[in-house]
């Protein structure tokens, strides 16, 4: 069955009798972005395109363990309207030999939107635009003995040190109207808040009465799956390796009266359940909420990711008292003890700087652990904590004025994984 498809793949692929010709999108210190402008077609609402990555190093491929290629390429399809793309088909190279090959109909394949300056967002923004010709760097000419001309797997990994993702060879004018919606966006957010049922950690509107301070906060108190939890009893599961980008800085902190919150420029991602995604913000709470074997740590850090539509995943970090956290020390320096409006950080700080380098972890499903108490969390709590002086714990707690956390609930049959 697999030849088959392969062979359908191939013979649907060479049935396209232009003459190959490779421009260069964009190129980093780990691989390079070519697309065949002569393959970009209109098919129904849709434009699709062939479009290849060249990897600087092998890369392992997620679907068949042990195998690993070094060239990827696929066939794209962009609904320009509503900015989503999918992968229809996929060859994977290691050098010359294939080793890897899958298709799918369009009609089948699921849309989502592009994890900002991904390979899949330039492609997209690149075949999406008006019809006028675009110059972009040619690359070296196809051989003619060269197998299947198509194009690629869609996670090339950034430029390690880059503060922000390679330019693109093609120069893609902003959109003007992005800026307005952001403004607009924040104006209906503000509104919104504005009058949002006010709750607290102590007294009559702390959690305990969550539930019954208004209708829209009803799932603190009926939910089956909130958070945090006690995680003691756990089944073992081959959990795949977390894979993301940890490297782009915040670009905002400021104390909301609940907590301190830290926002990030784009481009950090999670790759959760072959979805991308997007790291919004942390912030902290302290003690932490949850706890591992009844034990409780003095900090906790909610890195909270969300894919494009709305699904939440949070990876929770824990702090110990040790050493100082660098990323700490930058972030506590410009961290206020009253409540207000963002201020851009005058330092660099990016969400690795709180993150241990043992990527071992538990999962679960669960809630937000702050009204409205959301339900349908993913859940990563780090295994692995990280060190904080007990001099910055005490620092966050004058700044909150009180304790963050609330307290731990009741699993009813939800399963820990790890």
């Amino acid at each position: 069955m697999k030849k088959i498809i392969f062979l359908v793949l191939f013979f649907a692929f060479c049935g396209n009798s232009h003459a190959l010709t490779w421009v260069k999108l964009s190129e980093n210190s780990t691989s390079k972005l070519l697309l065949d402008k002569q393959s970009v077609l209109q098919q129904d609402l849709l434009k699709k395109a062939w479009v290849k990555i060249e990897y600087k190093t092998p890369q392992k491929n997620l679907e068949s363990l042990g195998k690993e290629y070094n060239l990827a390429k696929a066939l794209w399809f962009f609904d320009c309207t509503a900015q989503k793309s999918a992968t229809s088909q996929v060859f994977q190279y290691l050098d010359k030999d294939l080793v890897y090959s899958a298709g799918i109909d369009p009609k089948s394949a699921e849309f989502i939107e592009p994890v900002p300056e991904s390979d899949v967002d330039i492609a997209m923004r690149h075949v999406c635009r008006a019809d006028k010709p675009v110059a972009a760097v040619p690359d070296k000419p196809a051989k003619p003995s060269a197998p299947i001309e198509a194009a690629s797997k869609t996670d090339a990994k950034p430029e390690p040190e880059a503060e922000t993702p390679a330019e693109p060879a093609v120069k893609v004018p902003e959109v003007k109207a992005e800026a307005a919606k952001t403004k607009d966006d924040k104006s209906k957010h503000a509104k919104a808040n504005a009058h949002k049922p006010h709750w607290e950690y102590e007294g009559k509107a702390g959690p305990e009465n969550w539930g019954k301070l208004s209708p829209e906060f009803a799932t603190c108190d009926i939910g089956r799956n909130q958070s945090p939890i006690n995680i003691e009893d756990t089944m073992r599961a081959s959990l795949k390796p977390i894979r993301g980008i940890q490297k782009f800085p915040a670009k905002e902190i400021f104390n909301n009266g609940h907590t301190v919150q830290v926002n990030f420029k784009t481009g950090n991602m999670l790759v959760l359940d072959s979805a991308p995604y997007q790291m919004k913000q942390v912030h902290f709470h302290a003690p932490s909420e949850n706890t591992i074997n009844g034990k409780s740590f003095p900090l906790e850090a909610h890195f909270v990711h969300a894919d494009a539509k709305g699904n939440l995943t949070v990876i929770g970090v824990m702090f110990k008292e040790g050493k100082a956290n660098t990323g700490l020390t930058k972030l506590w320096s410009q961290m206020s003890d009253k409540e207000g409006k963002p201020v851009a950080l005058k330092t660099r700080v990016t969400p690795s700087e709180m993150m241990p380098e043992n990527r071992a972890y538990y999962r679960f499903s669960g809630s937000l652990t702050t009204p409205p108490c959301s339900e349908g969390v993913r859940w990563i709590l780090m295994k692995t904590p990280m060190t904080t002086t007990k001099e910055q714990i005490e620092e966050f707690e004058k700044a909150v004025h009180h304790n963050n956390n609330r307290p731990v609930q009741a699993l009813n049959g939800r399963v820990v994984v790890e």
